[in-house]
């Protein structure tokens, strides 16, 4: 499967919501940016979304008394659903697939982009003792941000074409 405009083309505001995303047709036709920015803006927008999910559960968990390596992995997780809904509802158009295999697609691609992000997030932890654990995880979600996008544009959120 190869990159290109018309892979990454789709209709303005997804149609998945109830129409929550009108507000944002308004302001992209406002301004004449090209659509690839306006989706890679609202999936960073989402993904700042998600990872204000992620570190607040992070740290909750973490001064909890919870592991940073069993607080990091529970808050990947709810940032995965967080995320996907989000991005399901305001960056992506439809994919054809119901919601269910729409989010299998999504989890898979989010293991492997949540895998590089956990392991860097531990490299990150272990270089550096004195790193305060919440600047590696923002420093991890962010070397992390190229990969899932790609990845969901290409295969969570891809238009069906019968497969």
């Amino acid at each position: 499967m190869s990159l290109s405009p018309t892979s990454l083309a789709s209709p303005p505001v997804p149609a998945h919501g109830a129409g929550g995303a009108a507000w944002l047709l308004r302001i992209e036709r406002a301004l004449p940016f090209p659509l690839i920015v306006w989706r890679i803006a609202r999936f960073l927008t989402v993904g700042l979304v998600g990872l204000a999910a992620d570190s607040g559960l992070f740290w909750s968990l973490f001064q909890a008394g919870v592991s940073l390596e069993a607080a990091r992995a529970a808050s990947l997780a709810v940032a995965t659903l967080v995320t996907w809904g989000l991005n399901r509802l305001f960056t992506f158009a439809p994919s054809g697939r119901p919601p269910l295999h729409e989010l299998a697609r999504y989890v898979g691609v989010a293991l492997v982009a949540q895998g590089f992000n956990y392991g860097l997030f531990l490299i990150l932890v272990r270089l550096d003792a004195g790193a305060h654990p919440l600047l590696c995880l923002v420093t991890s979600a962010i070397a992390t941000a190229a990969l899932s996008f790609t990845g969901q544009s290409l295969v969570a959120f891809r238009r069906t074409t019968g497969d």
